[in-house]
């Protein structure tokens, strides 16, 4: 597996922001995973997970899948979220995602939210990324954390372009 770098003041995997869940994001072939629990502060209903924030960690995993495979940040473009059971705050969770299409500009990828306790599926969604190239890319890696991360994942994206 490898470590993902983290983008700073991101509420999802910045390492800077206070208030974030501070996600490790990990890659595993072409999977990209991340295992997490929500603090408290973060429900919807007494004792669930809000749903906007199950939508916004299976962005930030399918995100990541989509840049994992360009090597390249990207933008979501469009998003479907499907909500299939109650996440329970007081438990862990498994976010995956992987690209299932890769068109020239916009890289579509399929992810899931597991409830590592029960083991069923809580969420599922489909996204659309577009992929920044040249100077944008630049722009937006110059502040990704690297410091956890393998030689081989840096060179992957200061390759990419």
């Amino acid at each position: 597996m490898e470590k993902l770098p983290s983008y700073g003041p991101c509420f999802m995997c910045g390492k800077e922001n206070p208030y974030g869940l501070q996600l490790e994001l990990f890659a595993e072939g072409e999977e990209v995973v991340v295992d997490f629990q929500v603090p408290e502060h973060y429900c919807g209903y007494q004792g669930l997970i809000h749903g906007g924030i199950l939508s916004g960690v299976l962005d930030e995993v399918m995100w990541w899948a989509a840049s994992w495979r360009c090597s390249c940040a990207c933008l979501t473009v469009e998003m479907t979220v499907r909500y299939k059971s109650p996440a329970p705050i007081d438990r862990r969770y498994r976010a995956t995602a992987r690209v299932s299409k890769d068109k020239n500009k916009v890289i579509e990828v399929v992810g899931e939210i597991k409830d590592l306790e029960k083991g069923n599926v809580c969420v599922t969604g489909q996204g659309k990324y577009f992929i920044l190239r040249g100077e944008e890319n630049r722009e937006v890696l110059v502040f990704m954390d690297f410091s956890d991360c393998s030689e081989q994942t840096r060179s992957r994206y200061e390759k990419g372009e």
